[in-house]
């Protein structure tokens, strides 16, 4: 068995807003990696957060209840989560701070109307 990666590029950033790609496999250690990969990026200018998760592949191991645990502390944060897998939704869905995109497409339109 191979070692879990998880790869986080960003890809935009304007105003408040960041366009991060994640690429890899979600598991319990990448999960910790990605949250902190998130927290960094949290500022007072930044605090719109696009992931785009259509490459990720969801360990069968993690379980859906450690999905909150991904994102960062704050109410100010709003995060749109783009083309994640179904499992995402439900333990997401609850979080206010979460919008979902089930393409780019919608995403980049979200993006574009605001400032």
């Amino acid at each position: 068995m191979g070692t879990a990666t998880i790869q986080v590029r960003v890809l935009a950033v304007a105003g408040r807003r960041v366009w991060v790609a994640v690429s890899g496999t979600l598991c319990a250690a990448t999960l910790r990696v990605l949250h902190y990969s998130l927290c960094a990026r949290v500022t007072d200018e930044r605090t719109h957060f696009y992931l785009d998760l259509n490459s990720v592949h969801w360990d069968k191991n993690l379980p859906a209840a450690e999905l909150p645990r991904l994102l960062p502390a704050g109410g100010r944060l709003r995060f749109h989560i783009v083309g994640a897998h179904d499992g995402f939704r439900t333990p997401l869905g609850a979080d206010e701070r979460c919008r979902f995109h089930s393409d780019v497409a919608s995403a980049w339109a979200a993006w574009s109307r605001q400032p």
